[in-house]
C-alpha cells in the first residue's frame, strides 16, 4: 500500500470506528490550503498548540479528531507518517486499537499506574511532559534517558504519574521503556511539550514583579487564552535593563515555557526584537531587549544569584541570545 492510499485508508477506518461516533474526524495534509471551515477551525487549533499562533502550513500530514462534551472542546492527533510506517511491520493491529483508546480520552487526568501493561504508548501519551535540568550538572543521570539538548540545557521526557492539586510526582523516561513505541525521540519530545504546555501555559511579568502567588488569568501569553496580558514597553530602557520574567502557571520547572512551540518568536515580537534570555533557576527565565543592557552586566547578574541559591534548582550560567529576524537562538 503506497502512503497515499494509507492515508485515505486510515481516514475511513478510523471514520467508522464505534468510539468515533459524534466525532469530527479529519485528515490535515501538509501544506493544505482548505475551504472546510470545520478543517480550518482544527488546523488552526493545531497551530496554536504547536507553533503559538494560527494560519501556518500544517508542516506535517496528521489525522484529527475533535469533539465537545459540555462546553469543552476536545482534540486528540495523530502524525500519520509514524503511523504508516508501523503500518508497513505490524498492520492494523498495531494502529487502530490505539486511536480507538485515543478517541475514548477526555481531559481528566488520572493516575498512572506503572505496570507492563499501562506502559503503552496510548497510554502514556497525554502523561508525557518535559522538565528542564542543567546538562553537565546531570549528565551522569541522562545516560538513559530521551532529552533534548540547547546549549547546556536539556529538555528531559518524564512521565507524570500522579498530578494533585499542588503538587505532582513524575518519573524520568528511560529508552527502553519507549522502545516498543517505535517513535523516534524527538516526535516524543515535541509530544510531551504540546502536553507540558496544555498543562502549564506561559505567563510573562516584568521582572520587578516578584509575587510568590500570580492569577492564572494574568500574564496571558499564548493568542488563543483569554486573561490579562502583562503590558510590555520595550522602549522604556529601565524597564528592559530590569527585565521580563517567563514562567508558567504551575511556577514549578516554568523554565521550559521558554521553549514550547512558537514562544521564541511572540517574545520577539512583544519585545519588539532580539533579546537576551537566562535562566536563574528552572522555575524561570528572564529576558532582557538588547538594546537595554550589556551581556558582561547580565553574566555578572546571574553568577550572584546562582551563588546565593546554589545548584540544586541551578538551570544555566550561560547567555541565550534570540535573534528575531533569523528566528535564531545563539548561546553566547
Amino acid at each position: 500500500m503506497t502512503y497515499e492510499e494509507f492515508k485515505k485508508e486510515l481516514r475511513w477506518n478510523v471514520q467508522n470506528m464505534e468510539t468515533a461516533r459524534g466525532k469530527t474526524i479529519r485528515l490535515l495534509e501538509r501544506h493544505m490550503v482548505c475551504g472546510d471551515p470545520m478543517a480550518v477551525h482544527i488546523m488552526n487549533i493545531m497551530n496554536r498548540c504547536m507553533y503559538g499562533r494560527e494560519q501556518i502550513m500544517i508542516r506535517e500530514d496528521m489525522l484529527c479528531a475533535l469533539w465537545m462534551r459540555g462546553k469543552r472542546e476536545y482534540i486528540q492527533h495523530w502524525l500519520i507518517r509514524p503511523l504508516y510506517e508501523r503500518y508497513g511491520q505490524e498492520g492494523w493491529q498495531s494502529i487502530l486499537p490505539e486511536i480507538s483508546a485515543g478517541l475514548t480520552e477526555d481531559d481528566e487526568e488520572e493516575d498512572i499506574v506503572l505496570s507492563g501493561e499501562n506502559l503503552s504508548y496510548a497510554v502514556c501519551r497525554r502523561h508525557m511532559i518535559v522538565r528542564p535540568v542543567n546538562y553537565e550538572r546531570c549528565r551522569q543521570e541522562l545516560g538513559n534517558a530521551i532529552y533534548r539538548k540547547i546549549g547546556d540545557v536539556a529538555l528531559v521526557l518524564h512521565l507524570l504519574t500522579s498530578e494533585k492539586t499542588g503538587s505532582s510526582l513524575t518519573i524520568q523516561v528511560s529508552r527502553g521503556m519507549v522502545l516498543p513505541w517505535k517513535l523516534t525521540e524527538d516526535q516524543l519530545i515535541t509530544e510531551a511539550m504540546m502536553n507540558t504546555c496544555r498543562k502549564m501555559p506561559p505567563r510573562l511579568f516584568l521582572g520587578d514583579d516578584r509575587r510568590k502567588f500570580f492569577p492564572y488569568e494574568e500574564g496571558i501569553l499564548l493568542p488563543e487564552e483569554e486573561g490579562r496580558q502583562t503590558w510590555i514597553s520595550p522602549w522604556n530602557h529601565r524597564e528592559g535593563q530590569r527585565g521580563y520574567l517567563l514562567t508558567t502557571t504551575a511556577r514549578i520547572h516554568g523554565a521550559v515555557a521558554f521553549f514550547y512551540p512558537g514562544v521564541k518568536a511572540i517574545l520577539a515580537e512583544k519585545l519588539g526584537g532580539d533579546y537576551y534570555v537566562v535562566f536563574p533557576s528552572v522555575h524561570e527565565a528572564i529576558l532582557h531587549p538588547v538594546d537595554c543592557t550589556g551581556v558582561q552586566e547580565i553574566r555578572s547578574s546571574v553568577q550572584h544569584i546562582n551563588a546565593v541559591y546554589g545548584e540544586g534548582e541551578m538551570l544555566s550560567d550561560r547567555i541565550f541570545c534570540y535573534h528575531k529576524n533569523r528566528r535564531l537562538l545563539q548561546l553566547l
